[in-house]
């Protein structure tokens, strides 16, 4: 029998129609782990149209790549294996390209990055995915939290229109100008979240943190197969932030 839903959609407070998985449960075929689920609408459940699937090949196109070079952990390691025949399907839509264009010879040996069509959109999916943790932090909807102008930022992620590399010197400034605001984000009072119960996410492939800012300002950091990190930072209610802090005290 079809579930009947009464909760409102974690993302925007629409009638749920479905489950959204929190992180998608793309990321862990084959493991043993539970996973956080949260009501969704049609429009906010990131499954649709191959988007998790994308996504979850850009991470590991790279590190399949290089995996000889890495320091990859095995779990890692048999994320990689298990999505790797994945990698064909998605190919127009996640590709892996050279970071330079014209690289000197001390940097011939850089790993690929990958690219992941305009159609794709990271940032959303970052969006959708705290919005899914703070939902199960609190169990219910905050209507005060437009989520559509949280501030999503990532030192791995470098945006381009097309899959094609960059010249030195543009992109030497940019990795300069991401290394100094990540070693400030890393400085803060970060605290650990929690996971899928009872069997959680292996650390390796998910984990997030929290850090608490002035008033209502909250900050997400997550990290996924232990190499890439993304911080989702926005402005909540005072009720909100005071059931997140109680339930990290759990």
């Amino acid at each position: 029998m079809k579930r009947k839903y009464t909760e409102p959609c974690y993302y925007c407070g629409a009638p749920a129609c479905s489950d959204e998985h929190v992180p998608p449960k793309q990321m862990f075929k084959g493991f043993s782990c539970d996973s956080i689920t949260v009501p969704s609408c049609e429009d906010h459940n990131s499954s649709k149209g191959g988007q998790d699937q994308a996504i979850v090949s850009a991470f590991l196109i790279p590190l399949c790549d290089r995996k000889d070079d890495y320091s990859v952990e095995n779990e890692i390691l048999i994320a990689i294996q298990i999505a790797q025949p994945s990698f064909v399907r998605t190919k127009r839509k996640a590709l892996s390209v050279p970071l330079l264009k014209d690289p000197p010879l001390a940097l011939k040996g850089l790993p690929n990055v990958a690219y992941v069509v305009p159609s794709i959109d990271a940032h959303a999916w970052i969006r959708q995915i705290t919005a899914g943790l703070v939902y199960d932090g609190i169990k219910q909807f905050d209507s005060t939290i437009n989520w559509s102008e949280a501030c999503v930022w990532s030192p791995d992620y470098m945006a381009t229109k097309r899959p094609e590399s960059v010249d030195l010197e543009p992109a030497t400034a940019v990795m300069k100008k991401k290394t100094q605001k990540q070693e400030q984000l890393e400085r803060l009072n970060w605290i650990r979240g929690w996971s899928a119960c009872p069997r959680s996410y292996p650390n390796n492939i998910y984990s997030f943190q929290l850090f608490f800012g002035l008033d209502r300002e909250i900050m997400f950091r997550h990290r996924f197969y232990n190499h890439y990190t993304w911080y989702a930072g926005f402005l909540a209610a005072h009720e909100t932030v005071a059931m997140l802090k109680e339930r990290l005290s759990k």
